[in-house]
């Protein structure tokens, strides 16, 4: 038995390697390789148990890691303008997805999965793409980066709101209420430990040892993990909050160099189970709206990126670039796809992970050519001569091209 786990532990492992060496030679995002992976070995005889351990995990690291690159302090400062930003993203983006989740068929649960999923873009292929492209300092992405962030927190609440609103036996508009309120309590507890807490939480994890600090950090985060759970919300949430009161200390670098290694296995796990949990036959049903949903997203992020990028002042080129840059779709919205499997709308959820397989693959691409489409869309002009610009033609003739003497025999 103990063979026949290392060796099928082991395939798992090598064949999630080889695939997202392909995906990623090929200049894409690793998590469609992950996803198409799962499903392609769906009909073998895998230990269930084992995988759902994996993937729990993985999201907890995932959800942790996006917590630990907040910082409490930085987004009350520029609080207005990422609310303002963020606030544009969601209302133009929220509700054509819950429409969209509507014409599928999910009813009010299908809308609300929908409008999630279609609304918030991929942070993790947005970072890593930026970093690869060493685009990091250009004007867009600190706007990008502050969109993202609202989508995160955004999406952080609206989970709580689904664990009342979807994940309970019996929904009602009062769970998704009393959801909320304890999700935004649970927010309000840690947020405030972390801003009024910091020096104990410095001492803490001021440990010399390695080994040590990482025991010490898994631990607070398994724990807020299943303090979510037993609150009744995700345990998603959970970890999320670790990450952002652990960015709050002084050891924020070095739980991201610790935990790194771990996060990138676990939520390769994490998206090679969400693959095995999809049923491919259910994807012929539903390909023509996941098609119209790709387009629509695509659309969408543009045209709202445009909109963000110049209300806060950016050329037309880098807005036009900001919203190439948020086409992605990634994480949160698996997440999402996996609560519609679980929930019992099949639709939902192939609906959901064709349209991740499909952005997630067009909007790596467009990540990587956004400088270029950007300098096609809106070339730079020549200057205008003087009489274009409604001189005399007469004082236009100073301005105007002068013919080559010829030289000089002599």
């Amino acid at each position: 038995m103990h063979g026949e786990f290392l060796l099928g532990a082991g395939a798992v492992l090598a064949a999630l390697a080889l695939s997202g060496l392909l995906f990623d030679r090929l200049r894409q995002s690793v998590i469609p390789a992950f996803i198409l992976l799962g499903m392609a070995i769906r009909p073998l005889d895998l230990d269930e148990h084992l995988v759902q351990v994996l993937a729990t995990t993985g999201v907890v690291l995932l959800l942790f890691f996006m917590g630990l690159e907040f910082s409490v302090g930085a987004l009350l400062r520029d609080r207005r303008r990422i609310v303002r930003n963020g606030g544009i993203d969601l209302l133009v983006c929220f509700p054509a997805g819950a429409l969209m989740g509507a014409w599928v068929g999910g009813g009010w649960t299908g809308a609300l999965l929908m409008g999630g999923a279609f609304y918030v873009s991929s942070s993790a292929i947005i970072a890593k793409s930026t970093i690869e492209l060493r685009r990091a300092a250009d004007p867009e992405t600190e706007v990008a980066l502050g969109v993202l962030v609202f989508e995160d927190l955004f999406m952080a609440l609206f989970l709580a709101l689904l664990s009342g609103a979807v994940l309970t036996p019996e929904p009602s508009a009062g769970a998704a209420l009393w959801g909320m309120a304890k999700a935004v309590g649970f927010f309000a507890a840690i947020v405030g430990l972390a801003l009024y807490a910091r020096p104990l939480l410095d001492r803490a994890f001021d440990l010399d040892s390695d080994d040590l600090f990482l025991l010490l950090a898994g631990g607070v985060v398994m724990l807020l993990s299943w303090g979510a759970l037993a609150a009744g919300l995700s345990e998603a949430i959970g970890a999320f909050l670790a990450g952002l009161l652990l960015a709050e200390t002084e050891h924020k670098e070095r739980a991201e160099r610790l935990f790194g290694p771990l996060q990138g296995l676990f939520a390769a796990v994490f998206f090679l189970g969400f693959g095995l949990s999809l049923d491919p036959s259910t994807f012929g049903a539903v390909w023509p709206y996941a098609l119209v949903l790709a387009v629509l997203g695509i659309a969408l992020k543009v045209l709202t990126g445009m909109w963000i990028g110049r209300r806060d002042g950016l050329p037309r080129r880098n807005a036009l670039s900001l919203g190439l840059t948020l086409v992605p779709r990634g994480e949160f919205s698996i997440l999402l796809a996996g609560i519609a499997v679980t929930a019992g709308a099949q639709a939902v959820g192939a609906t959901i992970a064709l349209l991740v397989l499909a952005l997630s693959l067009v909007g790596t691409v467009g990540l990587r050519l956004a400088p270029e489409i950007a300098r096609r869309v809106y070339p730079r002009k020549a200057p205008r001569s003087l009489e274009e610009r409604g001189f005399s033609p007469a004082l236009a003739a100073f301005d105007a091209p002068q013919p080559e003497r010829p030289s000089d025999p002599s």
